[in-house]
């Protein structure tokens, strides 16, 4: 992936842009991710800011050079597709013309390879690229289309009309088909929040989220625009809140698939909910919202790393009934029925292959549950005590303290939600 400018004839003497343009022009585009064609007057392509392979982006170069064809006059214009935008502006340097070509931007997500091939660059690309560089286009509202629009008019030219004029500015249509008022609809439902973010999006970090992979979903997030959750509610806050409980409901159920206990996931998933419900402004409730994420995503790599060795499989099917039960009483006798072994050679199996007595496995993967529900949960220590199927509450401190080096007690002073 091309994340640099890419300068074109480059043997030539570069007089456009000096090296702190170039960055900032680059800056610019990292943030709002629309692409940056800059063209001489003869049409020849001198800067690329576009992050995709370079098939894609000369397939894109010769595109926008066909659509400046199209304009009688371009000194200023917006050009329109049925669901993409473009716009175009010259400028002068050194008493030379230039062009800046901003696009394609979309006016809405794709979730579909057929809604996808009605863009009018889709033509000569296959399947995989094509859904690679939608994915890579922004989607753009009236207010972010008009802001970018002119922070480049003032940064190349020191003028720029205003957001106003840009809204009723009569478009180049460059489809007979399009009806002007519906851009302008398109525009509004943006601006009223009737968008969501794209599937493909959404998809990207619950892939992250499953695979347990940190790196990758911090990474994602940078590069992705802001998440919308569509128009639940009038109120800014309440309605990021309903979107953070879907994308909480939607996490756990990745993280459960990822390896993730389903105790932990839906206790944790329960704690979130409960502090994104306390936040008060937008701001706390998005660094909740990907702090939510993330944490998912760590437990699923922890959960991945700690999963158990390739046993033979009747010690297998032990563990998993193990797990599976770990809240009831659970017997050599029991275990050996269900692996069709007797008890004592269960027994000598069990420690050959996992080092451990049957007795201190349970143990410990009941005390390793018995920390979840007193970080996560408010029961007692003699209802914890009893769920667990320990023979006595004494007896469960006693084995506690002897295994974590604390009591519940002060496990849970020192680790609970209520100190996060």
């Amino acid at each position: 992936m091309v994340s640099t400018p890419i300068r074109y004839n480059s043997q030539e003497e570069d007089h456009v842009f000096s090296s702190s343009e170039q960055l900032l022009l680059q800056a610019l585009y990292d943030n709002n991710r629309i692409p940056l064609w800059i063209f001489n007057k003869n049409l020849e392509l001198k800067y690329c800011f576009f992050s995709v392979s370079h098939g894609l982006r000369e397939l894109l170069a010769a595109h926008t050079g066909r659509l400046i064809l199209k304009i009688a006059s371009p000194d200023f214009d917006i050009l329109s597709y049925e669901n993409e935008l473009y716009y175009i502006f010259k400028f002068e340097r050194n008493f030379e013309s230039f062009y800046l070509f901003g696009g394609p931007m979309l006016l809405s997500g794709f979730y579909h390879i057929t809604e996808m091939r009605s863009l009018s660059f889709a033509d000569n690309i296959n399947t995989m690229e094509l859904k690679s560089l939608v994915e890579n286009l922004p989607v753009v509202s009236l207010n972010s289309f008009g802001s970018c629009l002119r922070i480049m008019m003032l940064l190349l030219k020191q003028d720029a009309p205003g957001l106003n004029e840009i809204s009723n500015y009569k478009f180049s249509n460059l489809q007979g088909s399009l009806n002007r008022t519906f851009i302008h609809e398109l525009f509004e439902n943006m601006e009223d929040c009737r968008i969501h973010t794209p599937y493909s999006h959404e998809i990207a970090v619950l892939n992250c989220v499953k695979e347990g992979n940190t790196a990758q979903l911090e990474a994602t997030y940078k590069t992705l625009p802001q998440v919308r959750y569509g128009n639940m509610s009038n109120n800014p806050l309440r309605q990021l809140f309903y979107g953070c409980i879907a994308n909480t409901t939607l996490i756990t159920r990745y993280a459960i698939e990822g390896g993730l206990d389903e105790e932990t996931a839906f206790t944790l998933s329960d704690v979130y909910i409960k502090k994104m419900e306390n936040c008060r402004t937008l701001y706390e409730l998005n660094i909740l919202n990907e702090k939510m994420a993330v944490d998912f995503t760590r437990r699923v790599a922890e959960a991945k790393a700690s999963k158990k060795p390739d046993y033979i499989k009747p010690i297998s099917r032990c563990i998993d009934y193990i797990f599976i039960n770990i809240n009831n009483k659970i017997t050599l006798d029991t275990l050996a029925k269900e692996v069709k072994l007797t008890p004592k050679y269960l027994s000598y199996l069990f420690r050959k292959e996992t080092g451990q007595t049957l007795s201190s496995f349970i143990e410990g993967e009941r005390i390793n549950k018995a920390k979840n529900l007193l970080i996560y949960s408010e029961y007692s220590y003699s209802h914890i005590s009893h769920y667990l199927s320990f023979y006595s509450q004494s007896y469960f401190i006693s084995i506690f303290k002897k295994r974590v080096g604390m009591t519940p007690k002060e496990y849970r002073e020192r680790y609970s939600q209520a100190n996060w």
